[in-house]
């Protein structure tokens, strides 16, 4: 790692710069929810915990700025707001260079903090924000000692975290069928396995299961990878000799429904530093607004166009194929049924939900009239049952998805696209 001062020296101004800004947004409007807002007095305890902190300062090398990193977002939310006083901030650091550049960061911005208890046992610490000089593994059993209340996990490490440490903390964290009040943000250099990085001692994958014939930098890539997703039936669909494009939207595919295991909503967010380079964010949540927060917030920075169906010619198409279903339903009056399903449509990611869905217990509080409303649709044809996606939990409460092939057919409903990262200039 490069420095400048105390900054990490990192490139992208639709990299770096930008995941830095849609963070420092989201971070605030994420705790004044989960804190349960101004009318509560923002009193439910909070966390946010980086588990890759950084120094708190990133330097942006084209256009020769330092901004806010990630953890330095998550401080200034914590230490200029004294409505906050309920938020915790957990910083996890292993590199020695990076922790002691993040006290100064801290020391020079907020120089009346005193870090020395931060640094302290958790038992003694009064100032709610943790700094972890630890190891990820060691930290978590930290982590695990404290009370954290409504979490946000930001794992973010050069190329990957390994799935064990990604399951030690949401197994943790939630204990029943996609528990709410925990969300994890997950980086993944997705390109670096394809194209390699010299610079990071990183080979490419190899592009067959040959193992004979794979060089010993080659085996140290795929033993990576088995480490992301702490099994191997990955390689078959990844190890081939298709495009790298064609590779890259199928590791995409796979880590989602791999992290589909914990988590209802898995969002990835493409970002693209350079030409040449492409990572991702993946944002996992078991709450809807999280997820419909953390679209809107990619689409604005982005300039990808937010998802707008046409509510008003949909339902004008669902009465004409339901006449019996909307009877007695006048003015803005609307059954069960079609709520649901347009919430479905607006606001769930892939299509998916289930009886325990938040927005919907907001629709239907009754959960025998909510599961009929999802079993009509289904009947329908608007829904289909999902492949089971999570083994966790000994339940085995249905997954449903839309069908969008009908959707679009029946009500005119379009697909929405595919998230597109913001190109480089240069």
């Amino acid at each position: 790692m490069d420095f400048k001062e105390d900054a990490i020296v990192l490139s992208g101004t639709t990299g770096t710069k930008l995941k830095c800004e849609i963070l420092g947004k989201y971070y605030p409007t994420w705790w004044g929810i989960t804190s349960g807002g101004e009318g509560r007095e923002n009193r439910l305890p909070t966390s946010i915990v980086e588990l890759n902190a950084g120094t708190g300062e990133d330097y942006v090398e084209e256009t020769r700025e330092t901004i806010l990193g990630s953890s330095g977002h998550a401080l200034q939310l914590k230490l200029e707001n004294n409505a906050a006083s309920k938020l915790k901030v957990l910083l996890v650091e292993e590199n020695q260079e990076c922790f002691n550049h993040l006290k100064k960061v801290i020391h020079r911005r907020w120089p009346a903090f005193e870090t020395a208890i931060a640094e302290g046992l958790p038992e003694a610490n009064t100032t709610n924000v943790y700094l972890l000089h630890k190891s990820l593994d060691d930290a978590i059993a930290t982590i695990e000692s404290i009370s954290l209340g409504n979490s946000l996990f930001f794992f973010d490490p050069l190329l990957y975290t390994p799935w064990t440490e990604i399951e030690r903390v949401a197994r943790k964290r939630i204990k029943f069928h996609y528990q709410t009040r925990t969300e994890f943000i997950v980086f993944l250099f997705t390109s670096d396995w394809f194209m390699g990085r010299m610079k990071l001692g990183l080979t490419p994958l190899p592009h067959d299961c040959h193992e004979a014939s794979w060089t010993r930098e080659e085996h140290e890539a795929v033993s990576r990878m088995d480490d992301l997703f702490a099994e191997r039936s990955w390689r078959e669909s990844i190890l081939t000799g298709d495009p790298i494009d064609a590779r890259i939207e199928k590791l995409v595919a796979l880590y989602r429904e791999r992290l589909h295991k914990w988590f209802r909503y898995v969002l990835p967010m493409p970002f693209k530093p350079r030409r040449e380079q492409l990572y991702h964010l993946f944002m996992c949540s078991n709450y809807e607004v999280g997820i419909t927060l953390t679209k809107g917030f990619y689409a604005r920075y982005t300039n990808n166009s937010p998802y707008s169906p046409d509510n008003a010619m949909a339902y004008s198409r669902f009465k004409q194929l339901h006449p019996t279903e909307v009877e007695g339903y006048v003015g803005n009056r609307r059954p069960i049924a079609w709520r649901i399903l347009w919430t479905i449509i607006r606001n769930h990611d892939e299509g998916l939900c289930d009886i325990r869905c938040d927005d919907l217990r907001e629709i239907e509080e009754n959960w025998q009239a909510r599961l009929g409303a999802l079993q009509w649709l289904q009947i329908s044809g608007y829904l289909k049952k999902s492949e089971r996606m999570t083994d966790a939990w000994d339940d085995n409460i249905p997954i449903y998805k839309l069908d969008w092939e009908i959707v679009h057919r029946e009500l005119g409903v379009q697909v929405p696209k595919p998230f597109l990262p913001m190109e480089p200039k240069t």
